[in-house]
């Protein structure tokens, strides 16, 4: 871990993952757009850490939703609470999403994923701005022509669009495969750990406890999160306090 008062460099990576399913009425409850930034010289401890990480699991790559014995989760969690990284999240609820394109030939869910990579960048350029810093933005690749047509999209619509709040933090953009970029294994975990805290599972209840782990390293500004690190789709879709109380296992009232 770097030491606390070194200067961060004017260079990261912003690594961007997904978890849940945006088919409107049709696929998960919850959808969650992450980002994790970190700087590039925090890249090799949070390499060495996954490495070790998955030496110990005795896995090729982590993904944290096919860790289905909880100590490994347990596990991976407090491991990464050990390196230096910032994320935000995109949280849509997808009952709750009623686009109606203007274009016939649009489909909903791009259009809707589309308008939660606008949110997620915006967050994440206002984060480095306020540090003086830039960054190089890796997706995690589907293997699909929809790869290049999200990077294009960022690009020409994003990036240098005068209507948007994205200041121009940004200075390339590509997709990889999870296999072949720790960093992208960092977001899958940040992303999959902040839907569990939001969707109710095959059992009847949440597990937000491996995001209030990992609370501490949640863009905020002063003591605001919701619309910082926890940016909700729209302001509809905020679940309330009652929300986690009643469905996350360690506060279901008996």
């Amino acid at each position: 871990m770097r030491p606390e008062g070194i200067l961060m460099s004017n260079n990261c990576m912003l690594y961007i993952d997904e978890a849940g399913d945006l088919g409107i009425n049709r696929g998960t409850h919850w959808f969650v757009l992450s980002g994790v930034i970190i700087d590039v010289d925090d890249e090799p401890y949070m390499r060495a850490t996954l490495n070790s990480i998955r030496s110990k699991l005795n896995i090729r790559e982590i993904h944290f939703r096919k860790l289905h014995n909880y100590d490994q989760k347990t596990y991976v969690v407090n491991e990464l609470c050990k390196c230096n990284f910032t994320y935000i999240n995109v949280i849509a609820d997808c009952t709750k999403i009623n686009l109606v394109c203007k274009n016939p030939n649009d489909s909903p869910s791009i259009v809707s994923y589309n308008f939660a990579c606008r949110l997620l960048l915006e967050r994440c350029s206002w984060l480095l701005k306020s540090r003086n810093q830039t960054a190089k933005i890796v997706l995690s690749s589907r293997g699909t022509s929809r790869d290049k047509e999200l990077i294009d999209y960022i690009k020409e619509k994003l990036l240098y669009y005068p209507h948007n709040s994205i200041s121009n933090q940004f200075t390339s953009i590509t997709s990889k495969a999870s296999s072949d970029w720790d960093g992208l294994q960092l977001a899958d975990v940040c992303a999959t750990t902040m839907f569990n805290c939001h969707e109710i599972n095959a059992f009847g209840f949440t597990t937000p406890c491996f995001t209030v782990r990992l609370g501490k390293f949640l863009y905020r500004h002063g003591k605001n999160i919701t619309s910082y690190g926890m940016k909700y789709y729209s302001e509809d879709m905020f679940p309330g306090h009652n929300y986690y109380f009643d469905n996350s296992f360690c506060r279901i009232k008996p």
